[in-house]
């Protein structure tokens, strides 16, 4: 069955015109889509040394329902290639993982997807048009034939750690998911920026003048996001573009690593077991993280340990090793080299829960942090090795999943994020690609095995959207994915 969902994979990728390109292992690897919305083109495919490394052009639409384009780049080990088995994607979101990054996780046998950008195609904030353009590229992702689309890992840090959340939401399957230092509450975490603007020492963000010299050089984010939004902090629309608010869609396994240093994210969102007060004697008069004090927005004012349940979350600490260091102002602005990092730290999880919030205790944050006060070096490599190879288990579907795929299906999505205009906010691109990802998902899912098929038509049946008819027919929708693809490829 695997080999007749390539080959209908194959047949979806038309091969069309492309760049000349030197005969190599990369030469044609990806196709050239062509004759229907949002079809991705190939504009350069290089070897590095012996990684292939693509870069294509991806259409998307933006918040406002409005054509746009951004660009995507793989990079994947000729020993993959040549292996000719299906690869596992690692797809890195929102920010653009650099050469070295992308072929370390290359090197374990990824094939490796993450974002780039240039003058023509800036990078927006992630919970702007950077989520279409994320979700069109993992669409394409799960379209490329050489693809294992049942083991696909959501990866990001920062805005992309939140980016990794919600697109986990959106994806199915989704093997795993890793957010290092993630927005989950945005009324949070912009009302927390706003509160401590005005003492941050914004717009310079000096590291040798400014009281907060990280977070004054990031406030920028909020005032784009402000674009899209409004800047009205105590709006229900914070909440509902928070992962916060859709916990119930996100059904894989997430390690989501967070950091008591933190003065970016500050942990507070996640757990209120844990505080670990500032020094005020370094703080400027006035800095506050106060986690209910600052959230204007009330249904936003519960942490991610409140809003999920007990038995889905395990929460592993980490102590600060005595051997690392503060970053100073000195290392920031090169005057002293950073310090070294203790021994790297793969991070632990629990197989028992399918989240694990990693909560590195480095005591309370410093004024000039980033997402740390210390420096670490940290990875999650046994949670990535784990997931990349064993089965997806059943539970990677849930009720919430699948009627976020239903909406997606039929697009009708229940969003009520609001754009600054009252509009709602855009969370889908083209209609046949998004109805083509939902039928694929589903069958691929259900070929996993006899229980995920089971539970597929048990949840389907008892889910309130049922466009499929009352009860869910797999040969069906094998045959409604079939004259989709014919559609779309006359």
């Amino acid at each position: 069955m695997r080999i007749l969902v390539l080959l209908a994979l194959v047949a979806l990728a038309i091969l069309g015109a492309r760049p000349a390109l030197a005969a190599s292992f990369i030469d044609e690897l990806v196709p050239n889509e062509q004759g229907f919305e949002g079809a991705v083109e190939v504009v350069d495919a290089v070897v590095d040394g012996e990684y292939g490394v693509v870069t294509v052009r991806v259409p998307y639409l933006n918040m406002e329902g409005q054509s746009a384009a951004g660009l995507a780049r793989m990079i994947v080990h000729q020993s993959a290639i040549a292996s000719g088995a299906p690869l596992p994607a690692f797809c890195h979101v929102h920010y653009e993982k650099d050469a070295d990054g992308a072929k370390f996780w290359a090197d374990r046998g990824w094939a490796v997807f993450t974002s780039h950008y240039d003058e023509a195609h800036p990078i927006d904030v992630s919970t702007g048009h950077s989520y279409n353009q994320t979700l069109a590229t993992l669409q394409w992702v799960r379209r490329l034939p050489f693809i294992d689309r049942t083991r696909l890992h959501i990866d990001g840090g920062s805005q992309g750690g939140y980016m990794a959340l919600a697109m986990a939401s959106e994806i199915f399957p989704v093997a795993a998911t890793t957010a290092d230092c993630p927005v989950v509450n945005w009324a949070y975490n912009f009302a927390y920026f706003e509160a401590n603007r005005a003492i941050s020492g914004a717009p310079n963000p000096d590291p040798k003048a400014c009281p907060l010299p990280i977070m004054a050089g990031v406030l920028f984010l909020g005032d784009m996001t402000y674009t899209h939004f409004g800047d009205d902090l105590s709006d229900e629309t914070w909440y509902h573009v928070s992962p916060l608010s859709y916990l119930d869609r996100i059904s894989g396994p997430v390690l989501v690593t967070a950091a008591t240093g933190d003065m970016l994210v500050p942990h507070e969102q996640f757990t209120r077991r844990y505080p670990r007060p500032v020094d005020p004697e370094r703080f400027p008069e006035g800095y506050t993280r106060d986690f209910d004090a600052v959230t204007a927005c009330a249904p936003a004012r519960k942490t991610i340990e409140e809003a999920l349940p007990a038995d889905r979350l395990a929460i592993q600490v980490v102590p600060l090793p005595e051997e690392a260091q503060e970053i100073s102002i000195a290392n920031l602005t090169g005057d002293e080299p950073m310090p070294d990092s203790p021994p790297y730290l793969d991070r632990p999880w629990s197989k028992d829960h399918q989240w694990t919030l990693l909560l590195i205790d480095e005591g309370p944050a410093a004024p000039q942090a980033g997402h740390f006060t210390h420096r670490w070096d940290t990875l999650p490599l046994a949670f990535t090795d784990h997931y990349r190879t064993a089965p997806p288990s059943p539970d990677i579907l849930n009720p919430g999943k699948l009627d976020r795929l239903m909406q997606r299906y039929a697009g009708e999505l229940e969003d009520r994020a609001r754009l600054k205009s009252g509009a709602p906010a855009m969370r889908r691109n083209f209609a046949a690609l998004d109805r083509l990802d939902v039928l694929t998902g589903l069958l691929d899912y259900a070929e996993l095995g006899a229980d995920h098929a089971a539970r597929l038509t048990e949840l389907y049946a008892a889910g309130r959207r049922t466009p499929f008819g009352p009860e869910l027919d797999l040969a069906a929708l094998r045959a409604l994915r079939q004259e989709l693809i014919e559609a779309l490829h006359p």
